[in-house]
């Protein structure tokens, strides 16, 4: 019975004729239990003509059942596997237990959930229903909110109804909280549920229930004569409370071998109606015993499933047990599960001991621990981290912090790191053994790292790392290797030089993969000491190794490694290495691999000219770091860089709030060397030198500058020498270049500290030291650096009087300029050419006014991508991809994808 939700009944009309008419769009509600939640799903589902239902309810007792509500909810649409990419249908066939398992990144399996919705859409818009989400179990939360912020044009309707709102808050919808029906409503529902009610009913009834649906049915259903005498003026009551009392005196009149029953049911997993008959029959009960709930409305049985009317009902069924009563019927139930075949009964078996299991026990930890390596074996991270922490606490000694240990990693392989350190801390009292000791240690600081202020977490990592040198050298190299990463965090670079060194002579002895991963780390503090000759050495020992090396095992030692030879102006290895671990992790929908490397790509398409390539690559590091719930450092620095050199202020300063902010979150100080450098370069793009060299002085004054000796590294300092130029402190800018005369090792910077010598050279010199910074190597590795020096030359030789001369490089640096969408640069060098005499409008590059999403598709097909295979690299649907190629031709006034890629090339 409907009554109300006029608003409501409306959100969800639309959001079905939006599917309808080819939109995608979600609506989650929210609201206590019984507040009519379900209800207006109901209504959804019943209006939803032209369209194919797929639903998903979360249950609360198959909430550790890995994917068991994607499993109903894709069901009807599996004849789409054979479509999707290969990587793609294997995980989501061992995710759902139809093919063997596949282990690897959970957001595989979200991948191949936006493929095959968006397959299921092409022949009919879809409505997608998922109730109780609150239960859903959390593999299969995470892949239908990933699907959910993943489609855009495809006909479907998400209809999301949860408890609390925080469980969908990351979902783009409309969020829509229920409150209770108006005492008109509940009248009109007690005339229809209490025919004979006495006068003032209802008012006593809102009062009580503050409108609570099942509030209203319940108390009711009590003696209303009885009820308080003095109408609306009754005193408010928790609904919860009242529905409570009202529902556990109903059980109370039921006979005896009833409720027992009930207790059986609200016991099972899965509500199966077989296996909770065969358990009933195993303690005397038959399904006679159920036929009183069943005829006072408690629940519904048919020949696959027992349910109760309201989950607020199973919850006080269970709770109103007493503990040998529960245990009774957990053990009853494990029993009937022992002869029933697959993993799905397994599984519940082995929860149902546990649960009935209340001292240490090592055949049921046995037990639960297959449970536990099923689920991981599947991606089911977070199933497999709660069942090896039960196993654990069914163990005693070693096995109990082997099996604690086993449950830290599937939470941190779930992004989980809240759960892992408690269960770690626990663990290392009862670990003897050193090299086991040294595992738990490393691990509770490279968690602490992400979690704490980094110098905390130091001194507990090296400290570790120094009691196990001897027992287990390569332990102890891994973890002086991560260590750099605190140190760098808070700019303490003498102390990070000592750790690396001390981890590679580690290393040496040992071989293997710690000496690759501390080879790495060597070679970027070489780099940051200036030793480039050296890092390049030691990394190029070592390149065939990471060539061979499996991309997503050892993606973190990959990128780190090309960020260095980045540092070392080696773009090519750089890109290389970089380039297999995006390709690995794109075949593999191994989401969570990517916002790394994408950052640091994005750093390399900026160096090497690619700034529409570096903007895609930053803006989808950080959506998918948001996804994956990382943190978005690399992705926000180099994504604040372009906006400040491609003419987006706004934006440059908002990232830089976000990243200051998530540094200070984190501990990381060294941030503040980036985004005071970003904040100079956008001031000295918007023509205020003053402010940049202010920005760029505090960076300077950063303690971690002194021990930073590549200028190549954080690129900021030859800013600050054109910016005391053009300020006209010409006397500042020759000491600071003075300084760096034996920091130039790298090829960038040399041809740098050209250009800003010749900005300072008299006139009769000027010609020759443009000539020798323009013909610099570095000069032409950088193409923006090089526009730069074309732009100070033509600003001089203008200045000069020689205009004919002057024109050549400012329409040079104006092509370089606007191609790379460095529209503030470029719009200096259009005033220097008018004031040539030149007459030149603005650029028609349509490219820049793209949204992120819509350039990166736009890259992607323009280089010849069909839609499909668009949509496959960017965990897009194909509609998503032709609605974003919609909106390219309008934005970009072409017809086809010939002159896509013409615009693109």
């Amino acid at each position: 019975m409907m009554l109300g939700r006029t608003a409501e009944r409306a959100l969800i009309d639309g959001l079905l004729t939006g599917a309808r008419d080819g939109r995608s769009d979600a609506l989650v509600i929210t609201g206590e239990p019984g507040i009519g939640k379900t209800t207006l799903i109901g209504y959804a589902i019943e209006n939803a003509t032209g369209l194919r239902v797929l639903t998903a309810r979360g249950w609360e007792d198959e909430s550790e059942i890995p994917f068991a509500g994607l499993a109903d909810l894709l069901r009807p649409v599996l004849d789409g596997l054979p479509g999707l990419p290969a990587p793609q249908a294997a995980a989501l066939r061992s995710a759902l237990a139809l093919g063997p398992p596949v282990a690897g990144d959970r957001f595989t399996v979200c991948a191949a959930t936006v493929g095959i919705l968006a397959a299921a859409a092409e022949t009919s818009p879809l409505l997608i229903v998922v109730d109780d989400l609150q239960w859903l179990d959390a593999s299969s939360r995470e892949a239908v909110l990933f699907a959910g912020r993943r489609l855009h044009a495809d006909g479907i309707a998400l209809l999301v109804a949860t408890r609390n709102p925080a469980d969908a808050a990351d979902l783009r919808a409309q969020h829509v909280p229920l409150s209770g029906l108006s005492i008109e409503d509940v009248d009109e529902l007690c005339r229809a549920t209490l025919p004979a009610g006495p006068p003032g009913a209802a008012a006593r009834l809102h009062a009580a229930t503050a409108g609570n649906p099942l509030g209203v049915i319940e108390l009711s259903r009590e003696h209303p004569g009885t009820a308080d005498d003095d109408g609306v003026t009754a005193p408010y009551v928790p609904p919860g409370s009242r529905i409570e009392r009202a529902l556990q005196a109903r059980l109370a009149e039921l006979p005896d071998a009833t409720r027992r029953a009930l207790v059986l049911a609200a016991a099972a997993v899965g509500g199966d109606t077989g296996i909770l008959l065969l358990a009933a029959q195993a303690t005397g009960l038959g399904l006679r015993d159920f036929a009183p709930a069943e005829t006072q409305d408690l629940i519904t049985i048919d020949d696959r499933r027992t349910e109760f009317r309201h989950p607020l009902l199973r919850s006080v069924v269970y709770h109103a047990a007493t503990m040998d009563e529960r245990c009774a019927a957990h053990l009853a139930l494990a029993t009937a599960l022992a002869n029933v075949p697959g993993d799905a009964a397994a599984d519940a078996r082995a929860w149902h001991l546990a649960t009935a299991t209340l001292s240490p026990d090592e055949t049921v930890a046995t037990t639960l621990q297959e449970t536990a390596l099923r689920a991981s074996s599947r991606a089911g991270y977070v199933a497999a981290a709660r069942a090896f922490g039960q196993a654990a606490r069914l163990s005693l000694g070693p096995d109990r912090a082997r099996r604690l240990l086993r449950a830290a990693r599937c939470w941190q392989l779930a992004g989980r790191n809240d759960q892992v350190l408690p269960l770690l801390d626990e663990a290392l009292p009862l670990t003897t053994d050193p090299s086991r000791r040294a595992l738990v240690q490393h691990m509770s600081a490279y968690v602490r790292m992400w979690r704490e202020r980094p110098d905390a977490v130091l001194e507990y990592l090296v400290a570790a790392a120094e009691a196990v040198e001897e027992a287990d050298p390569g332990r102890a190299a891994l973890m002086y290797s991560d260590a750099c990463i605190p140190y760098f965090m808070v700019g303490d670079i003498e102390q990070l030089q000592a750790v690396v060194r001390r981890g590679h002579e580690l290393a040496s002895r040992t071989g293997g993969a710690p000496q690759l991963v501390a080879a790495v780390a060597l070679a970027g503090g070489l780099t940051l000491a200036g030793e480039r000759q050296a890092a390049a050495e030691l990394l190029l020992a070592g390149h065939a190794e990471l060539r061979l090396a499996d991309p997503l095992v050892r993606a973190q030692d990959l990128c780190h490694a090309a960020l260095t030879w980045i540092w070392l102006e080696d773009y090519d290895r750089a890109g290389e290495l970089l380039d297999r671990v995006v390709t690995a992790a794109r075949a593999a929908g191994a989401l969570g691999v990517l916002p790394q490397a994408l950052g640091i790509e994005s750093e390399l398409h900026f160096r090497t000219g690619r700034w529409h390539d570096a903007r895609v690559s930053a803006a989808e590091s950080l959506r998918l770091a948001s996804e994956t719930r990382q943190a978005d450092l690399y992705g926000l620095f180099f994504a604040g860089r372009l906006d400040a050199v491609q003419g987006r202020p706004d934006d440059c300063r908002r990232r830089v709030e976000r990243t200051m902010s998530v540094a200070g979150r984190l501990g990381v100080d060294c941030m503040a060397l980036y985004t005071g450098h970003e904040l100079g370069l956008l001031a000295l793009s918007e023509g205020d030198t003053s402010t940049a060299i202010a920005r760029l002085e505090e960076v300077r004054a950063l303690p971690v500058v002194a021990h930073i000796h590549d200028p190549a590294v954080v690129p900021w300092v030859f800013d600050l020498v054109e910016a005391y130029i053009r300020d006209g402190r010409t006397d500042a800018a020759r000491e600071l270049l003075d300084e760096l005369e034996d920091r130039t090792g790298g090829l960038w910077a040399a041809a740098a500290a050209a250009r800003c010598r010749a900005l300072l050279a008299g006139p009769e010199e000027l010609d020759d030291a443009f000539r020798i910074a323009l013909e610099s190597p570095g000069c032409a590795l950088m193409p923006f650096e090089r526009a730069r020096t074309q732009l100070c030359l033509g600003e001089r030789l203008r200045r000069h009087r020689q205009r004919a001369q002057a024109r050549k490089h400012l329409h040079d640096a104006l092509e370089t300029f606007t191609r790379l969408g460095a529209e503030p640069w470029a719009d200096r060098a259009r005033s220097e050419l008018r004031a040539t005499g030149s007459t030149i409008g603005r650029s028609a590059d349509a490219l820049p006014r793209l949204t992120p999403q819509e350039l990166q598709v736009a890259l992607v097909v323009g280089r010849g991508a069909t839609n499909h295979e668009a949509a496959a690299t960017l965990f897009l649907s194909r509609k998503t991809i032709e609605y974003h190629l919609s909106n390219i031709y309008r934005k970009t006034n072409i017809r086809s994808r010939t002159d896509l890629a013409g615009i693109v090339a």
